[in-house]
């Protein structure tokens, strides 16, 4: 079990899975669990976390437009990343906004990062 693996869980479990996440709390959080681990993408999570109001709630596709706004920001990102893209955000044609809890979040985590290339800022 990895060390982020080991954090997903305790995150799973110290925190009920019903409670609302902000923005910032997002952004450490994939920082954390090496989702995001590109110097300068780092950079522009935490200038995001700092600009962002503390209680601003976290939702679907407030996480989606933060995902793809690194991988278009990625200096090794290709034209298949954004055609990849491109097809995860036509998926959510018509589908309703939601906010995020916890439990919906760290589920998005774990899948991504479970994914073959997960990690957003090492590799493309």
């Amino acid at each position: 079990m990895t060390e982020a693996t080991k954090m997903l869980t305790l995150l799973q479990v110290v925190v009920p899975g019903d409670t609302p996440i902000s923005v910032p709390s997002e952004i450490r959080i994939l920082e954390l669990l090496g989702i995001v681990s590109n110097p300068e993408l780092t950079n522009a999570l935490n200038l995001t976390a700092a600009l962002v109001p503390a209680t601003t709630q976290g939702t679907l596709f407030g996480l989606i437009k933060i995902l793809g706004n690194l991988v278009k920001m990625h200096p090794k990102a290709t034209k298949a990343h954004y055609e990849a893209l491109a097809e995860v955000l036509k998926g959510f044609t018509g589908v309703p906004d939601s906010l995020l809890t916890f439990s919906s979040f760290l589920s998005i985590c774990d899948a991504l990062m479970k994914a073959p290339a997960h990690k957003i800022g090492k590799g493309a």
